[in-house]
């Protein structure tokens, strides 16, 4: 693997000599003759303009970071990206962005690389798909390029048949002729049914009742009592858990999605952890840094400065939101009032502690 910087030159190699260019010549004429040479990648240079362009086309961003230094990524220019099967994807299913590692460095450190040739898949939403660091040949790109796609659309095809059943569900419960009972419904609460408010004000487990319950980012919430969800519906964010109750530890640690238990809960800066284990909980305890921000997108970085001109921006949890359960961090407010005018959808589950807080609430009762 090729280290990221540009190293010390080193001499010069030998250039071809004039006999050999005369030698080949001929040869390649006639090549040209029987086949026509497809069409080379159409790389784009600007992340930002990528971007845009992947939200226009709904298609998936491959980054490919270089440099002339890196053998590896000379072998990839010669082998990989000429193959048709390549060429045809990334005219077809990708945005294809060629970047120096040395220049766009924070990006690449951005992506946890140490090293290239580094190919990286993300979505236009700037999550990630799929990463690899070093020498990828024709077939094992097709694969890689291949088996990406294929993961974000079965992902898309997911959220998109999650939302359906939700509404359909909707009006299933509001369905039903004049005079009939309604069909009861019944909804599995997060938290394991525990109230949430109780758990970070007095550290007790209290069963939330049927009566009081409050949905928010797709999750329903139990409530001890009347006054618990009308101070999680002033506040939402200060009380529902962190990754959206998924246990940290065995995100960062396996890349799985494992629900927490309020059980084995644990308080930190001021927000619920919950966790799947008691040693996973022990775990987080002795290395919290590592965990704490695992909800957190874009590492930390100002998402609207990534979209807009690709810079690397360091964002304050003060100015922050909340979308599809990840936490997004800006420098000041401006740049998290631009972000939530070019993504609607954002506002709906808004963190900062205004009317956007509340635009996701909806309150809901089992009859």
């Amino acid at each position: 693997m090729t280290i990221l910087r540009t190293p010390r030159r080193g001499p010069a190699a030998p250039a071809l000599s004039i006999a050999a260019v005369m030698i080949l010549a001929p040869t390649l004429a006639s090549t040209t003759a029987f086949a026509t040479d497809p069409v080379p990648i159409a790389w784009r240079s600007d992340y930002g303009g990528a971007l845009q362009e992947a939200r226009a086309t709904n298609r998936l961003v491959w980054i490919q970071f270089s440099g002339p230094w890196c053998p590896n990524c000379v072998r990839m220019e010669r082998d990989s990206f000429p193959d048709a099967d390549i060429i045809e994807h990334s005219q077809r299913s990708f945005v294809p962005l060629k970047l120096r590692s040395d220049v766009h460095e924070q990006l690449a450190l951005a992506f946890n690389l140490s090293g290239l040739p580094a190919t990286v898949l993300v979505t236009p939403d700037r999550e990630i798909v799929a990463v690899h660091q070093g020498y990828l040949g024709p077939d094992a790109l097709d694969g890689l390029l291949s088996q990406g796609l294929a993961n974000w659309r079965e992902r898309e095809a997911s959220a998109k048949k999650k939302d359906a059943d939700a509404e359909k569900d909707g009006e299933t419960a509001d369905a039903g002729k004049p005079g009939a009972e309604k069909a009861k419904k019944e909804t599995r609460l997060a938290l394991s049914g525990y109230c949430p408010v109780t758990l970070l004000t007095d550290r007790k487990l209290v069963a939330g009742r049927a009566e009081h319950t409050v949905e928010y980012d797709g999750h329903v919430y139990g409530f001890a009592g009347e006054a618990q969800k009308a101070r999680f519906r002033q506040d939402p964010e200060r009380f529902i858990p962190v990754n959206r109750g998924n246990c940290p530890v065995a995100q960062v640690e396996q890349s799985a999605q494992r629900p927490g238990s309020p059980r084995w809960g644990l308080l930190y800066e001021g927000r619920l952890f919950v966790f799947s284990s008691d040693e996973a909980r022990r775990r987080f305890r002795e290395e919290p840094s590592r965990y704490a921000t695992v909800d957190v997108a874009d590492q930390g970085f100002c998402p609207h400065c990534l979209g807009e001109s690709g810079l690397l921006v360091r964002g304050d949890p003060k100015f922050g939101l909340t979308r599809a359960g990840r936490r997004y961090w800006f420098p000041d407010e401006t740049h998290r009032a631009a972000f939530v005018a070019a993504s609607p959808a954002a506002s709906s589950t808004g963190t900062s502690r205004t009317a956007n807080a509340a635009a996701g609430l909806s309150a809901t009762t089992r009859r």
